[in-house]
């Protein structure tokens, strides 16, 4: 059963919105699924599309954070306005909802009713993409998020090593099997480029987005290289737009914006 379900969700959610919702998905964290999710959104930004970040990952939540915004949105009868960071983005997070530094400790119907109460009371003004920052893995909330969103399409972020890869495809199938379509394949951490000669290093090895693309029939959108430099500090997780990962997410946005969309078909 849904907990809540499309009918009770803000217009951009449901089927007959042309607003696209893409669903970062990982099998589990530390992949770098928020950055991912984060630097996504502000590729489709520089492209010219309007685009709004849902915080969906409740325990793990570092979307303020990582955008430099902590504070509380505005709440105007009943109805909760996205926070715009410094950079343009507007995002949701129930991490603004909480003080800073306090853990969130609900069990999974309490998160299901509060991500349902994000999707249904917040203003989302119907733009041209929603990026969904996902719960990693395959849990319960993970499932319903995707459940109640099935026009969503997923993202599936790995990095090469065989074991991310491995519960990659968990997430990938956990996604199809809750009728999403997979738009694609993130391998992040892909390599390092030597800062004297320009080579690739492949420092985790592996080839985990190859193998989540094969088993899932579905293609590498993007491999995205470390920056040994990129800081991890508050409000600084946007990679310049002149360095090697912006311009592999300005692709990956490209392929997305790109896409043809799959018409749901209703049955009566």
């Amino acid at each position: 059963s849904l907990h809540g379900g499309p009918s009770e969700l803000a217009p951009a959610f449901k089927d007959e919105s042309k607003t696209r919702i893409i669903a970062v998905v990982s099998g589990k964290g530390g992949v770098g699924k928020s950055t991912v999710a984060v630097n996504l959104a502000a590729a489709l930004d520089r492209a010219g599309h309007s685009v709004e970040i849902l915080d969906a990952d409740v325990h793990g939540s570092s979307i303020p954070v990582m955008l430099g915004a902590t504070e509380k949105p505005n709440v105007v009868g009943g109805v909760i306005f996205p926070i715009e960071s410094k950079t343009g983005l507007k995002f949701v997070s129930m991490g603004n909802f909480v003080n800073e530094g306090q853990a969130i400790i609900w069990r999974a119907p309490i998160v299901n009713k509060a991500l349902t109460q994000l999707m249904r009371d917040v203003y989302w003004d119907e733009p041209d993409f929603i990026i969904v920052d996902m719960p990693p893995g395959t849990g319960d909330v993970a499932l319903t998020v995707a459940q109640m969103i099935p026009k969503a399409e997923a993202l599936v972020v790995t990095t090469p090593q065989a074991d991310a890869a491995r519960v990659a495809v968990k997430a990938g199938k956990m996604a199809v099997q809750a009728h999403l379509k997979v738009a694609g394949i993130v391998e992040n951490m892909s390599h390092a480029e030597c800062p004297c000669c320009g080579e690739e290093l492949r420092i985790f090895g592996g080839d985990g987005g190859d193998r989540v693309a094969g088993e899932l029939g579905s293609k590498v959108m993007g491999r995205i290289p470390i920056l040994p430099d990129a800081s991890g500090e508050p409000g600084k997780s946007l990679f310049a737009e002149d360095t090697a990962p912006a311009r592999a997410f300005d692709e990956i946005a490209k392929s997305i914006a790109e896409t043809k969309v799959r018409k749901r078909i209703k049955v009566l």
